[in-house]
């Protein structure tokens, strides 16, 4: 089955291309990927001779199967190094390949100097892949999103103090791989150059050239990557940013970027706001207006909205919290009739506190409404609501959690009804902590249905070895009225080892067991009917290994800390400071910390996030640092939110803070059946809103993997089915993906109709 696609997902990491897709470029990979590794090997020698640092080798491998499905693999050695030489700079290297469903892929292959003193100034050189920043100055919010620059090509930057300049070169790549990531050329030539100035105290503004340029070829052989509006063979960009805080807690924010394309309306983006933030009080507020050529780079979709925004956190006591956001937008600011125009309104409030006899407490309520409207329809609204509560206690070495969620989904055809209650006990003995949960659903639209799932967990952290568990059954108890009654199993298992002195072992076991059965009733009645059946329907068995096996090497002392003053005096002291912060999991439901989620520092420091969401990073060097979500280590269950990366300014004995989100995800499968003898492959399935697509298995099965949640419609293409080939379903079934709440298979079915001839009668006069 071939791979599905997303052609446009808002923050969400581009996914591999589906077969068939011209890979213009691999053969030079392969020359370029070994030229590559000639000179990471002389450089790694020279630093080696010279300087201080460190280094890594990983070998590292992903494998996945299900029923009917092959096996797919990923996996290969990556090799990186960091070293500082005294008088010349900071100078690091990584190459990476794997073999990928028999093709050779490429990760991050580079060489970078940093740091270099020249003409008063630093500079780095980067030969590549290299990453460029789509935010030149700190954004104080987090409801629009900016992709980064990821290209292979080559990147110069030169900066101090007040000033930094940067130039860059090369084809745009997208991350490929569901867990060990590589990357593949995209369609699309990138070239950028960029300033950032401090023009007073408080006051940074920054202006960026952007020239993006494809193809006619290109385009046309991937339409998918390329959204309406912006199949242009050539667009360039001119923005500006600003950020202003005259006093401390206080950010003013504004943005303006002029597109131009032949042949096309480019309208100015703007994007302006103000935010307070205080120990008592929260506050942002900003209006965004972004045309569809805000941002046209391939794989990703940016802009393309307009409508104000405002959040809002107060904080009267220590142990009282209430927060609240509400937003307005729409599309098609252009006005251009061939696009679906979508609209959006949310409002949402709640309140956290810490209650009498040790009691914690939070609750929440949100509403939806959603309008879309395809070329040439009627309009369809959506009015979604939910409620939900959480209440947690410590007793002991217990830790109690009950969950209540009420969801109300009002979407044609039919309106739906959710509601669940859960549940939950941890229980921490020294380094072993265990835990189980239990949550009735209920739903209700065209019937009802009561479900029970249970979860149990455990953590091991023993000095060399850390190792976790989770299981989740889940069984549609009261599904007794219609024809089948689902059985799910997810397991999963991980172990981490500290081998011997340099070596770490990190391995991942994933198993997921999909049974559908007849109930008993329908049993009886088909047996009636002459017709014997053992009550086993179908059965998905989807399971995937991970390991990744990483040697350190040290030299020269270690690596010092890195920082710009050292670049001048080898002997210098550095100033350090601290950097730390929260990751949390964004649901509908709302949000909860994210414990387990690894978090880099300028890519080469890693931690993970703590039981409570919580990172920090000791004696890091003063000046800019980035921090990022580590994208190679991040569970393969979620994506990273708006904003995976920042970059901060760590001073001399103080702190800095990011914050991050993680979106969890989930998948959608369902069936097409048909007579016997007819042929089910090949049959087009759409993910819709989006231009996400899949195709039939030869047993009819058909999968959406990697789906964040939201209400979506699954469309089969009627045009796609055998000839002669009639539906007795319906085309289009709504898909409510929900985090926790697992979701029916969706079947499909038709039936083969023949067309006779007509018949001539010919009269004999004899």
């Amino acid at each position: 089955m071939r791979p599905s696609f997303p052609a446009a997902r808002f923050g969400a990491k581009a996914k591999p291309l589906p077969h068939g897709v011209p890979r213009k470029g691999v053969v030079f990979h392969n020359s370029a990927t070994l030229r590559s590794f000639l000179l990471l090997a002389i450089a790694a020698a020279t630093a080696h001779a010279q300087g201080h640092g460190q280094a890594e080798i990983a070998l590292q491998g992903y494998y996945s199967g299900a029923t009917s499905q092959s096996i797919t693999n990923t996996s290969g050695l990556a090799f990186k190094f960091q070293d500082f030489l005294p008088g010349l700079g900071y100078l690091s290297g990584s190459l990476e390949g794997y073999g990928a469903q028999n093709r050779f892929q490429t990760g991050d292959n580079f060489l970078e100097l940093r740091g270099v003193p020249w003409l008063g100034r630093h500079w780095s050189f980067t030969a590549g892949d290299y990453r460029a920043p789509a935010t030149l100055v700190e954004s104080p919010f987090n409801n629009f999103y900016t992709p980064e620059i990821a290209a292979r090509g080559v990147k110069i930057s030169a900066g101090h103090d007040d000033s930094g300049y940067t130039f860059f070169l090369g084809e745009e790549t997208l991350t490929a791989g569901p867990r060990v990531p590589y990357r593949i050329l995209a369609p699309q030539n990138v070239m950028g150059a960029s300033t950032v100035r401090r023009l007073a105290r408080g006051w940074h503004i920054g202006a960026r050239f952007l020239q993006f340029s494809s193809s006619a070829q290109s385009i046309a052989d991937n339409p998918f990557l390329f959204a309406p509006g912006r199949d242009l063979r050539l667009a360039r960009t001119f923005s500006v940013q600003s950020l202003y805080e005259p006093v401390k807690g206080l950010k003013f924010y504004g943005e303006a970027s002029k597109p131009s394309a032949a042949g096309q309306r480019a309208l100015v983006s703007t994007v302006a706001g103000a935010a307070f933030e205080s120990p008592a009080v929260t506050v942002r507020a900003n209006y965004i207006r972004q045309g569809v050529l805000y941002f046209p780079m391939v794989g990703y979709f940016a802009g393309d909205r307009g409508g104000p925004f405002a959040e809002a956190r107060y904080r009267p006591w220590k142990r009282l919290e209430f927060y609240g956001s509400a937003s307005r937008y729409r599309n098609n600011l252009e006005r251009n009739d061939a696009v679906t125009s979508l609209s959006s309104a949310n409002v949402s409030g709640g309140v956290t506190a810490t209650l009498p006899w040790k009691f914690f407490g939070n609750a929440q309520i949100s509403t939806i409404g959603i309008t879309s409207q395809a070329p040439g329809e009627q309009a369809i609204p959506s009015h979604n609501r939910q409620v939900s509560a959480t209440l947690q206690r410590l007793l002991g070495r217990h830790s109690l959690h009950f969950t209540w969620r009420d969801l109300k989904l009002d979407l044609p055809p039919v309106p739906q009804r959710q509601g669940s209650s859960e549940v939950e006990d941890i229980l921490q003995i020294r380094r072993l902590s265990v835990g189980g949960a239990v949550r009735l659903q209920q739903t209700s639209g065209t019937e009802r249905r009561n479900s029970l799932y249970f979860r149990g967990s455990a953590n091991l952290n023993s000095g060399r070895v850390s190792a976790f568990a989770n299981v989740e059954v889940g069984n549609d108890l009261a599904n007794r009225s219609i024809f089948a009654t689902n059985t799910y199993n997810t397991s999963v298992v991980g172990l981490a080892v500290r081998v011997l002195r340099g070596w770490n072992l990190q391995a991942e076991a994933f198993r997921n067991r999909l049974n559908m059965e007849l109930n008993p009733e329908s049993i009886f009645v088909l047996e009636s009917g002459g017709v014997a059946l053992n009550g086993n329907l179908a059965a998905l068995d989807q399971w995937s290994l991970y390991f990744r096996l990483t040697k350190q090497i040290h030299w020269g002392g270690g690596l010092p800390a890195e920082t710009m003053n050292m670049l001048a005096a080898a002997d210098a002291v550095a100033l350090v400071g601290t950097v730390e912060g929260v990751v949390t999991v964004n649901m509908l439901a709302g949000r909860s910390l994210a414990p387990g989620i690894p978090v880099s520092l300028d890519g080469h420091r890693t931690t993970t996030t703590t039981a409570d969401g919580h990172y920090l990073f000791r004696d890091v060097a003063e000046g800019q640092h980035e921090v990022a979500l580590s994208a190679t280590e991040l569970p393969a269950e979620y994506d990273p939110g708006q904003k995976g990366a920042t970059r901060l300014l760590v001073q001399p004995r103080r702190t800095a803070r990011a914050d991050f989100e993680v979106l969890p995800l989930a998948a959608i499968e369902g069936k097409v059946s048909g007579p016997e003898g007819a042929a089910l492959e090949n049959i087009l399935i759409r993910l819709l809103p989006g231009e996400r697509y899949t195709t039939t298995a030869p047993d009819g099965h058909f999968a959406f993997y990697n789906v964040r949640e939201g209400d979506f419609t699954l469309a089969l293409d009627t045009k796609s089915l055998p000839e002669n080939g009639e539906l007795t379903s319906e085309a289009a079934f709504p898909a409510a993906v929900r985090i926790g709440t697992p979701l029916p298979p969706v079947e499909y079915s038709f039936v083969l109709n023949s067309k006779q001839k007509p018949i001539r009668k010919v009269l004999d006069r004899k």
